[in-house]
C-alpha cells in the first residue's frame, strides 16, 4: 500500500497522494474517496460527515500528519485550479482532451478511482490492484494490530460484525507459529 503513496510522489502528482493517503490510512471504498468535498476535512480529526455505503454519513479519523497533508493539498491544488472554494467544492478532480471539444474538467467518480489504481499496480508490480484491496488491507494491519474485530468494524462502517469476521480468518503465517512451541517436543521425541 506505501508503494502507491511512493510512486505517486515521484510522479509528482499530489492529487493521487491524497487519494492514496486516503485509501491506505481509512479503508474507504472507492465511491465515498470520490465524493469528498472541502467541507469534509475536519482540522485535529479527520474526515467528518463523509458519504458513505447506504447513503450514510460517518466521522473517519486520519492520522494528523495525513490531514496536515489534505489542507496543503485543497490550499496549494484544489483552489488554485478551482478559484475560491466553497464547502461544496470536490477535493478531486479528473482532467483529459477531448477531439474538437477541448480539455474536460470534472468531479473525479468511483470509476476514476479504480482506474488511478489499476495505473499505479502497473507501476508497482500489482496490475491485478484494486482500491477494495486497499481496503481489506488496511483492515488486516488493524485487526493484525489490536486484535479487535469491534475496532475493525467500527473503522470500515460495517453494520454487522459478521461481515467483519473475515479479518479474522488464521494466515499460513500465523498458523505456522501457533505450532511452533512443539518444535522443542517434536525434537526430543526423534532424539
Amino acid at each position: 500500500m506505501d508503494q502507491l503513496i511512493r510512486a505517486a510522489r515521484e510522479r509528482r502528482r499530489p492529487r493521487d497522494v491524497a487519494i492514496f493517503l486516503i485509501l491506505r490510512f481509512t479503508g474507504m471504498r472507492r465511491e465515498s474517496v470520490a465524493t469528498l468535498r472541502v467541507r469534509n476535512l475536519a482540522p485535529g480529526w479527520g474526515l467528518r460527515g463523509v458519504v458513505v455505503k447506504g447513503g450514510k454519513t460517518r466521522d473517519i479519523p486520519l492520522p494528523t500528519v495525513v490531514t496536515q497533508y489534505l489542507e496543503q493539498y485543497i490550499e496549494q491544488v484544489v483552489a488554485k485550479e478551482n478559484g475560491p472554494l466553497t464547502p461544496d467544492t470536490p477535493l478531486f478532480w479528473s482532467s483529459w482532451g477531448r477531439p474538437r471539444q477541448g480539455k474536460a474538467r470534472t468531479p473525479m467518480s468511483g470509476k476514476n478511482i479504480w482506474r488511478l489504481c489499476k495505473t499505479y499496480g502497473r507501476l508497482i508490480g500489482c496490475p491485478q490492484l484494486k482500491p477494495h484491496d486497499l481496503r481489506h488491507g488496511v483492515a488486516m494491519e488493524v485487526y493484525n494490530q489490536h486484535h479487535d474485530l469491534e475496532q475493525v468494524r467500527a473503522l470500515l462502517g460495517h453494520s454487522r460484525i459478521e461481515t467483519t469476521q473475515v479479518y479474522a480468518r488464521i494466515q499460513p503465517a500465523e498458523l505456522k507459529a501457533a505450532v511452533n512451541f512443539y518444535e522443542s517436543r517434536a525434537l526430543e521425541v526423534l532424539s
